[in-house]
This record gives structure tokens, C-alpha cells and sequence, in this order.
């Protein structure tokens, strides 16, 4: 460890805490606006943590062309009297983790003292993922509507318009890659699908939690990007989610049980931007040495890991997550989930709310959220003597709750 990765360690880790979590339901068409939601999840997140809003003095939420509840917003709607400390976080579901990494920063740093942050999604008023603007009115695209700059135009032209495309790449390389067909690959995707529509059975709540699914099922499911299928993609919904983010010492004085964020992490490097097929190897969306930084400061190993919750736009993220965070050597990830999935008896429970797959699709938020409650010990489907619980994204942004050690 290098007097840099010392210094930082002993600067962060388990000097904060989120104190504070917040949902609202999940739906498929919620009568709410994008700002009733975020109010909603960041009140109930501030009545967790016991603080008021005017104690709040630091806002985070996704960046622009994602959320589109805007600071200003909801600084009125919640009455925070001011906030010194306001800023977003980019790249989609990467933020998830990455707001986290910045409020500890401006706590640490002494520029905030409260951070609220959240996240606010509602698919059903035609802000989609999945589809080119065109096809989001019915049709196909057609040659008049689509209007393509920069990176997308080496994309759009060959029909790689959509987040599915870029998975069913990663996909396949995988598969060339380690040797594998269609068939094992499969099951190591449809344990994750039926581990997690199982959780989402158990939990009231879920988008899926009254709709069972079937090996059956799966494997007669249509085709999205090859070789990922329905089920292995994530659903979309309203909703929204938030957590509160304060120091350890003032987390002591507060009627709740803090998780104390022992490391968090963010990467961004040339051509590894969420989206990008031309990152030099699709296997690997993040550097090896961003999970070392991330286990070296929080001063644990992914063997001390209880419970883990997973980014899972699709299910091959769950499997690239056990492999890229070290919980697996590479390339071992498709046998250890074909055999153990990831399940309460498995040896890593993992998005035990039920994922994106089948819980509902807030880019992370309701996994950082599960997180902290399995941490907490209040969880639906509680895994019994959670010490360390971890959430990490395929983009590299992550963040480690546990028990601060000396």
C-alpha cells in the first residue's frame, strides 16, 4: 500500500455513515411526477436517519439527461433552508455508487455535513433506455427522426441503438473468450434470473413479486440481443429512491442504526464510459486496480463479503461483478453461478431484493437501499450475521458497509 493509499484509507474509512434510506413503490405507471417520487423516497429517507430537512446541507442526485428532478426542486419541495455543497453525478447507473463516494468526500472534507441523495425514474412518461426516440412513439426509426453526433454515429447506423445491444457484445465475448456455448452460458443467466425472481416472490412490494418464473419459461423466452433474453434484462418502472450520508460522530448521536462506509469508489477512463463498445477489452468494463483501491481502503476482502448487491441492467453483470470485484478468478464466474446461483443457501447471497430483473429498475438506488438494511439487519429476505454488505456497479463505482476495525 502506498503512503497515498494510506493516507486515504485512514482519512475515509468508517468516518461516515448512510443513516437514512428511503422508496417509494415500485410501479409500471405511477400517478405521481418525477418530484412527488423524489419527495416521497427523500422524506421517508430523512425520517429513517431522524434528521429534518433543515438540517440538510448537501444535495447529490444523477446527472442531467437522467434525472430530471432538479436540486433546485426539491431544495423547495423538502424546505432545506440551504445547501452548500450541490452536485450530480454522471454516467447513468454508475452514479448509484458514485454519489456515495462524493458525499463522503464533501463530509471528509468538511463541506457538508448532511447529504441527501437520490434518484427519481419514471419510464412510464417516455423517458426509456431501451429504444431509439422513434421507435418510443411505436414505430421504427426512420431515416428523418434520427439526428446521430459523436460516438453514436459509428453505432446507430448498424442498429446498436439500445443498452441490450452492448450487452448481447460483452456477451458473446465472454463467450469466445472462455470457450463456452449458448447452453452453459445459459446456465449460469438463468440461476440469476430464477434466484432472483424468487427474492422478488418473497418481497412484497416487487414489480414480479406475484409472478413466479419457471427454467421453462426462461428458455422459451424471446430473444432481446443474443444471446440475452427477456429474462435476462432488467424491467422498467416508476419509482424513485434516496439515502441520507452523514459523519460517523454525528451518525452516533442519531436514532437509527448507522452503516458505516468503510471504502467507496468511482473510475472513468478513455473509452470506458458506460455504453462504449470500443473499450479495449469488453470483458472488463473497469480497471482490475479500482476493486484493489476499493478493498485495500475499506480494509476487507471480498471473502469477508455476507451479502452483496449487484448492478444488474442484465444478468451478465452479475456474473461479470463476482469475477471484476474478486469474489472470482476470471472466467470462473459462469460455473460458480450454474452451480451455487445466488440464492439465500448459496455461499454469496446476492441482490437478495430481487435485482433490476425482478425487483424494479431504479439505476442501483433500491440495491444500495438493500444494502443498507441487510447491514441493518431489517431486510425481507434477511441473510442471518451480516457483517460486511457490498454494492458495486459494472462501471466500477462501489461502496463497502461494515464494522469498523482498528
Amino acid at each position: 500500500m502506498s503512503l497515498t493509499d494510506t493516507h486515504r484509507s485512514q482519512a475515509t474509512r468508517g468516518a461516515c455513515a448512510i443513516v437514512g434510506v428511503g422508496q417509494t413503490v415500485l410501479s409500471k405507471a405511477a400517478e405521481d411526477t418525477e418530484l412527488e417520487l423524489a419527495l416521497e423516497a427523500s422524506l421517508e429517507a430523512l425520517a429513517d436517519a431522524g434528521v429534518s430537512p433543515d438540517q440538510v446541507d448537501g444535495l447529490l442526485r444523477f446527472g442531467g439527461g437522467f434525472e430530471q428532478v432538479s436540486h433546485a426542486e426539491l431544495i423547495r419541495a423538502l424546505g432545506i433552508k440551504e445547501s452548500t455543497y450541490v452536485a450530480e453525478a454522471p454516467l447513468g447507473g454508475d452514479a448509484s455508487g458514485a454519489m456515495v463516494h462524493h458525499a463522503v468526500a464533501a463530509l471528509v472534507s468538511g463541506r457538508a455535513s448532511v447529504v441527501l441523495a437520490y434518484r427519481s425514474i419514471k419510464q412510464s412518461g417516455g423517458r426509456r433506455f431501451g429504444r431509439a426516440d422513434s421507435a418510443q412513439r411505436g414505430g421504427p426509426p426512420r431515416d428523418e427522426d434520427i439526428v446521430v453526433r459523436g460516438q453514436q454515429a459509428f453505432l446507430w447506423p448498424y442498429w446498436m441503438m439500445a443498452p441490450a445491444h452492448l450487452f448481447g457484445l460483452w456477451a458473446t465475448r465472454y463467450m469466445a473468450e472462455y470457450d463456452l456455448d449458448k447452453a452453459r452460458l445459459d446456465e449460469a443467466l438463468a440461476r440469476v434470473a430464477l434466484d432472483q425472481r424468487a427474492y422478488a416472490n418473497r418481497r412484497p412490494g416487487t414489480l414480479m413479486h406475484d409472478r413466479t418464473l419457471t427454467r421453462e419459461q426462461y428458455d422459451n423466452a424471446r430473444m432481446i440481443a443474443w444471446p440475452l433474453c427477456l429474462f435476462t434484462i432488467c424491467l422498467e418502472c416508476d419509482g424513485a429512491a434516496a439515502v441520507v450520508v452523514t459523519t460517523s460522530d454525528r451518525a452516533a448521536e442519531l436514532p437509527t442504526t448507522p452503516a458505516p462506509i468503510l471504502a467507496t469508489t468511482q473510475s472513468l477512463q478513455a473509452a470506458y464510459d458506460p455504453g462504449n463498445p470500443f473499450m479495449a477489452d469488453l470483458t472488463a468494463p473497469f480497471p482490475a486496480s479500482r476493486a484493489e483501491q476499493l478493498w485495500s481502503d475499506a480494509g476487507v476482502g471480498p471473502g469477508d463479503v455476507s451479502v452483496a448487491q449487484i448492478y444488474d441492467a442484465t444478468s451478465l453483470m452479475t456474473l461479470f461483478g463476482l469475477e471484476l470485484y474478486g469474489f472470482l478468478p476470471r472466467g470462473e464466474g459462469w460455473k460458480y453461478l450454474a452451480e451455487y446461483g445466488i440464492g439465500p443457501d448459496s455461499p454469496l447471497p446476492i441482490n437478495t431484493h430481487g435485482g433490476h430483473l425482478s425487483d424494479g429498475y431504479v439505476q442501483g438506488m433500491t440495491g444500495l437501499v438493500e444494502a443498507v438494511r441487510q447491514f441493518r439487519g431489517t431486510a425481507v429476505n434477511q441473510v442471518p450475521d451480516v457483517s460486511v454488505s457490498f454494492f458495486g456497479t459494472l462501471s466500477g463505482s462501489a461502496v463497502v458497509l461494515g464494522p469498523v476495525t482498528p
